[in-house]
C-alpha cells in the first residue's frame, strides 16, 4: 500500500437538468478508493462520518475495499452537499447541508506511518492547515487537494463560494503536490489571472502542480516544466469525482514510475471512465484504461 487519503466522506445530492435527482456517497477518500480498486491498487483512508451516516453507504465503502484503520464514526452529523449542474456548460453550484467533525493528526493510525504518500483531500475546512506541517515530518510524499481551503459559505443561501487562502506561501513549500482547478488556484493565491496564479504557486518551490480543467484536460508542472494533458473523449454522465479520480490515478502511477507525462495520461484516461458513469462504483479496469491510452497514443510505452 503506497497511498493514504485523508478527508471527509460525504453524502452528495446530484441534480442535473431534465434528469432524476440522485444521491451518492462521495468525497475524496471514496473516489480515491474506487480509482485504486479499478486500477488494481489498495489505499488506506482517514475519515470521519457522523451517527447519521446511512448503513447502505457503509456497505458501499466496504465494497471498494480500502484499508479502514483510519475510518471512524464520530459526532452527530456527516458532511453533506447538494451539487447542482447547469445544462451545457456543466457548471456546478454547491450547497452545504451539514458538516462533519474535524480530522486531526491524531486520527492517523500508527499503522499508516510507514506508507510513503499521504493525500490530503479536505472538501470544506475539515482539516486545519497546520496538519500539512505535521504530516510533512512523517510522510515522504505529501499531496494536497486545495479545494477545502478555498471554500466558504454564502450565509444568504448556504452556497459554497471561493475565498483566498492567505497563508499559501507558508504551506505550499511543505508540499510535494498541489492539485487544484483553475478557479481554486486563483482562489488560493488571490490572483485574477491563471498565469499569475501559476507563477505565484511555483515561486513557493512547489515540486508538482496539477491543474485539472475538465473538458480541457489538465496542466501539470514538474520542477517548472510544463506538461499539457489532453482530455480523452467520452460521454459525460456524472462529473462528480472526476478531479479526485484524476489525482488518485496520477499519484499511484507517479509513485510507481516517476514519469510525470505518462502518469498524467493515465490519470486523464481513468477520469474519462469515471465521468461516463454515475456515482463512485467503478465500471472499468486497469486494462480498460491502458487500452484507451494505447488507442489514442499508439506510440506510448505502457507500464
Amino acid at each position: 500500500m503506497n497511498l493514504i487519503v485523508l478527508g471527509s466522506i460525504t453524502e452528495d445530492i446530484i441534480k442535473v437538468p431534465f434528469k432524476e435527482e440522485k444521491r451518492f456517497i462521495g468525497g475524496v477518500p471514496i473516489y480515491a478508493a474506487a480509482t485504486a480498486k479499478a486500477l488494481g491498487e489498495k489505499i488506506g483512508i482517514v475519515s470521519k462520518v457522523g451517527t447519521d451516516f446511512h448503513i447502505k453507504n457503509l456497505k458501499t465503502i466496504n465494497s471498494l475495499e480500502p484499508d479502514l484503520n483510519g475510518f471512524a464514526i464520530s459526532g452527530n452529523s456527516s458532511m453533506r452537499f447538494e451539487n447542482k449542474y447547469s445544462s451545457g456548460s456543466g457548471k456546478r453550484t454547491q450547497k452545504v447541508l451539514s458538516i462533519s467533525e474535524k480530522i486531526t493528526f491524531k486520527d492517523i493510525p500508527e499503522i499508516y506511518y510507514s506508507v510513503p504518500c499521504i493525500h490530503l483531500g479536505p472538501v470544506f475546512n475539515e482539516i486545519n492547515p497546520e496538519l500539512i506541517s505535521e504530516v510533512r515530518d512523517l510522510f515522504k510524499f505529501v499531496s494536497l487537494d486545495g479545494q477545502g481551503f478555498t471554500r466558504s459559505i454564502d450565509d444568504s443561501n448556504n452556497h459554497v463560494i471561493l475565498k483566498p487562502w492567505l497563508d499559501f506561501e507558508e504551506y505550499l513549500p511543505k508540499l510535494d503536490v498541489l492539485k487544484v482547478d483553475d478557479s481554486e488556484l486563483k482562489g488560493i493565491t488571490g490572483a485574477k489571472k491563471l498565469d499569475k496564479a501559476i507563477n505565484l504557486a511555483l515561486d513557493t518551490g512547489l515540486k508538482l502542480l496539477v491543474i485539472t480543467r475538465a473538458h480541457k484536460g489538465a496542466i501539470i508542472f514538474e520542477d517548472n516544466e510544463r506538461y499539457d494533458i489532453p482530455a480523452f473523449p467520452t460521454k459525460i454522465i456524472d462529473e462528480t469525482g472526476a478531479g479526485d479520480t484524476f489525482i488518485t490515478a496520477f499519484l499511484l502511477e507517479y509513485l510507481r514510475t516517476k514519469e510525470c507525462f505518462y502518469s498524467g495520461l493515465m490519470a486523464a484516461a481513468t477520469a474519462s471512465y469515471k465521468i461516463a458513469s454515475s456515482g463512485p462504483i467503478p465500471t472499468y479496469t486497469r486494462s480498460d484504461v491502458l487500452n484507451k491510452l494505447k488507442e489514442h497514443f499508439p506510440d506510448i510505452s505502457v507500464h
